[in-house]
């Protein structure tokens, strides 16, 4: 298989990326660096320095092979910062990621895995077990910024074939 694979210079973006390679997979890494470390970024995997917004590069990028996936791994994570400077998260992690997700369409590329986060849904006190029906209640940016993501594809389901991972 041949996977495009964004944040493969983040921690979750690397480590999949290595497991993808060491399946045998082909992987095509997109990365900014702006808070990733070019260190974790396996030698085997082709690497494209660009923004997940970038439309010429990543457009050029999808129509010179033919990728099975996307695996989006990108954004920003730091609770902190969200609570701060929120349009920099939605930006991002939403506005960016939408982008991106239309750049792939337009050239043929639907299969999608999105790494979204547990913080949707926000402090559990109790024990009971978490799954995909538990409500929503995200406490911050960060957390909202990832929920605004999901709900794209969820509205454009007809477009997108999606996995959306909360880990």
């Amino acid at each position: 298989m041949n996977i495009l694979l964004t944040g493969g210079a983040g921690y979750i973006g690397s480590h999949a990326a290595l497991s993808l390679l060491d399946k045998g997979h082909n992987v095509h890494i997109i990365d900014n660096l702006s808070t990733g470390d070019p260190k974790l970024i396996p030698e085997k995997a082709l690497f494209t320095k660009c923004a997940i917004s970038d439309e010429k590069t990543i457009s050029n990028i999808i129509q010179s092979a033919k990728y099975d996936a996307l695996m989006h791994f990108a954004g920003f994570i730091q609770v902190e910062e969200s609570v701060k400077n929120p349009d920099k998260y939605f930006e991002n992690n939403t506005e960016n990621a939408i982008k991106l997700y239309n750049i792939c369409k337009k050239n043929g590329l639907n299969k999608i895995i999105f790494s979204s986060t547990a913080a949707a849904y926000g402090s559990v006190t109790d024990n009971k077990l978490i799954d995909e029906n538990t409500n929503l209640k995200p406490q911050n940016p960060y957390a909202e910024s990832k929920i605004k993501t999901e709900k794209f594809l969820f509205e454009n389901q007809d477009d997108f074939k999606f996995i959306i991972l909360r880990y």
